[in-house]
């Protein structure tokens, strides 16, 4: 028993004092969700929409809890950049420049009175061109970060040998609409929301395997799921809800009419179906 119980430690410690890896992962693509696959697979539009998006807000309220930081929000606040992406990304839309929009107007006066000076670069000396307005207009917020919503775990302990799990969740909510930018009025609104799952697990041991010998060791691991990946998701999720919405209220139109039945569009079509009660 004792041996076995040696054996356990040195296994347990080995684990413990594991070396740092010696350099940091290199860059790469921020790794995408199914509701990524789902949205780039979408069937053609009959046409794109010129669409603007000016701000979508963190309406949440919420921060870090101490004492990680009292002044750090609890969601990212890149949510209009995200939904930028998403909207190019699912070929039903053509994303105009609204966020820079100031930045924009000044390359354009800057040219301009290179031009008239004639001072201007080879490749600028064409007349601007007018900026493209907008069909529709995407607005929304993060309407909601609740923390802690489910959590639970198990675990079990003999003679000072044993392991733990426990895990929490976590939710975050968006809010999208879209708005007619000839009368203002909202012909579209979905409300999509993900879950974080946080988990963690542990093993040790504690035991007297002598007189005044302590045997303790223990190893644990932990996983957060990123929150910035959530809020993509439930973005490219409330973008293909939307476009749903909008085949099926005749605000847009597919390519071709028999891709009404295409899978990815039937199972966001049964999502937005509520649950009989």
């Amino acid at each position: 028993m004792q041996r076995l119980l040696l054996l356990l430690a040195v296994m347990l410690l080995s684990g413990c004092l594991t070396a740092p890896p010696k350099e940091a992962a290199k860059p790469t693509l921020m790794p995408r969700a199914q509701s990524y696959r789902d949205l780039t697979n979408l069937p053609d539009p009959k046409g794109k929409l010129f669409v603007s998006v000016y701000n979508i807000q963190d309406e949440t309220g919420q921060f870090k809890p101490y004492p990680a930081s009292n002044f750090s929000t609890a969601v990212p606040q890149s949510a209009t950049s995200m939904l930028v992406t998403a909207l190019k990304d699912s070929r039903w839309f053509i994303p105009l420049e609204r966020q820079g929009l100031q930045n924009l107007l000044n390359e354009r006066k800057i040219i301009r009175a290179a031009q008239e000076n004639g001072t201007v670069a080879e490749n600028n000396r064409m007349p601007l061109q007018s900026l493209v307005a907008a069909n529709v207009m995407i607005e929304g917020s993060i309407i909601g970060y609740e923390s802690n919503v489910k959590s639970g775990g198990v675990g079990a302990r003999y003679f000072g040998i044993g392991g733990d799990t426990q895990y929490q969740l976590d939710q975050i909510a968006v809010n999208l609409r879209v708005v007619n930018v000839s009368t203002g009025e909202v012909l579209s609104s979905v409300n999509t929301s993900k879950t974080i799952l946080s988990y963690e697990v542990q093993a040790g041991v504690f035991r007297f395997i002598d007189y005044q010998r302590l045997l303790e060791g223990e190893i644990g691991y932990t996983a957060n799921e990123p929150v910035m990946l959530c809020l993509m998701s439930a973005i490219e999720t409330g973008v293909i809800h939307l476009i749903n919405d909008g085949i099926n209220r005749g605000l847009w139109e597919l390519k071709n009419k028999g891709d009404a039945k295409n899978t990815i569009l039937a199972k966001y079509r049964s999502m937005a179906v509520p649950p009989e009660s």
